[in-house]
């Protein structure tokens, strides 16, 4: 994760002073083999002139720890900046951590809800079987007993149109014998009556 630079002046001094050691020493090594290799002296025609190590020793004594300064502070801030970047990507994976946990949390929540409104819904359907099992059942009793009923109440009905017809037959025949007995009695009568005349 990139963070951004701090110490900008820190970074360029240790730029500053890591040029700076490296000049001194160029130029020290230069000179030594300026003075090593040159005839600068009579008589000393053949080999190396070992005056020439002293610019070089000294050189290095002046161009290293400013270098070494340089290249240090140029470390340090890299670490700050590392460290930075480190510390805010585990912030990030924390957070993601977290962010992670409770989207879990919320999914475990809906697992449970679903679990719950299954086992709602086997309860409903168990019961709705129940009652159609009951209906089923119910529905030849029921229709037996309406059969049973309907045949009842024909029963009684011929019974009840019979005896309305006997007595209605009865009744007509009492009628009618009253009748046939009244005009009897009504033509003895009045042949009863014609009987003296006939005789005078």
């Amino acid at each position: 994760m990139s963070v951004p630079q701090r110490y900008g002046g820190l970074r360029f001094l240790g730029l500053l002073l890591m040029i700076w050691g490296i000049i001194v020493i160029v130029i020290g090594i230069l000179g030594g083999l300026w003075l090593l290799l040159g005839n600068l002296w009579p008589g000393y025609n053949q080999g190396f002139n070992l005056v020439g190590l002293g610019p070089v020793g000294l050189a290095l004594c002046n161009g290293l720890p400013p270098l070494v300064a340089g290249a240090t502070l140029r470390l340090l801030t890299d670490v700050e900046q590392q460290s930075r970047a480190a510390i805010a990507s585990a912030d990030q994976s924390r957070k993601a951590s977290e962010a992670a946990v409770k989207n879990s949390e919320m999914l475990i929540k809906s697992t449970e809800t679903v679990m719950r409104n299954t086992e709602v819904a086997v309860k409903n359907t168990e019961n709705t079987l129940k009652t159609a099992a009951t209906a089923v059942l119910a529905a030849p009793a029921a229709a037996v007993t309406g059969v049973v009923g309907a045949a009842e109440s024909g029963v009684a009905s011929v019974a009840n149109a019979a005896d309305s017809a006997v007595t209605g037959a009865a009744d007509a025949a009492q009628s009618a014998a009253n009748t046939v007995s009244d005009a009897a009695a009504d033509t003895a009568t009045k042949i009863g009556s014609a009987l003296p005349k006939l005789g005078s």
